[in-house]
């Protein structure tokens, strides 16, 4: 939810520089203003990003030990290289789907694993995921090397559709981890209704 706000309080100056950059002229104090708002909300969302990228991250870790402690086999995928994937470059493109695949197959079914699908949820959170830093990415670059208003334009549109998708993603990372949770707690308390049956 932190991140939820950090993305509609960035795509909100977004769109305002994007109003100023829209207009006929606008004064150097106006420019310098623009700057400003936007260098702080840029070091406030890098901030966010990294306190709440290091709770998803000790989520998934969690989230996988509690998968191996549900006596799933042939796991691929141990608690610390469910984290540690995130940091190779190219490799952190496609493992951490797999990763989540795996915690939610498990999730659902560890005894049989292997038979379930992945979840839709999953898939569309890495589909946001990707397409996501990829379009920071490419606002970044544009943003940086641009020399005109024009440059500045498109480079802040598309961090307008990236701060979009993030909206979205938000919502989707959510959802997915209530719902991986919500499954694993069901597990649990199958398993001590199993150790402790109740009296009928």
């Amino acid at each position: 939810w932190i991140s939820l706000a950090s993305e509609a309080v960035s795509l909100s100056s977004d769109i305002s520089q994007m109003v100023l950059l829209s207009q006929n002229s606008f004064t150097q104090e106006e420019a310098n203003a623009n700057d400003a708002r936007q260098r702080l909300v840029g070091l406030g969302y890098f901030a966010v990003f990294a306190v709440t990228g290091i709770t998803f991250l000790k989520w998934i870790h969690r989230a996988n030990l509690n998968c191996h402690g549900f006596g799933a086999k042939d796991m691929r995928f141990t608690p610390g290289w469910a984290v540690g994937y995130y940091f190779i470059p190219f490799v952190n493109l496609v493992r951490p789907y797999q990763v989540m695949k795996e915690i939610w197959q498990v999730s659902k079914n560890p005894q049989n694993w292997l038979s379930v699908s992945a979840g839709g949820l999953v898939i569309l959170w890495w589909s946001l995921q990707i397409a996501s830093g990829f379009l920071e990415q490419l606002s970044f670059r544009l943003a940086m090397h641009a020399e005109s208003i024009f440059d500045l334009q498109i480079a802040t549109l598309i961090s307008i559709f990236s701060g979009v998708v993030g909206v979205v993603l938000c919502f989707v990372v959510i959802s997915l981890v209530k719902t991986v949770a919500k499954m694993q707690e069901t597990l649990v308390n199958q398993s001590e209704q199993n150790v402790f049956p109740t009296s009928l």
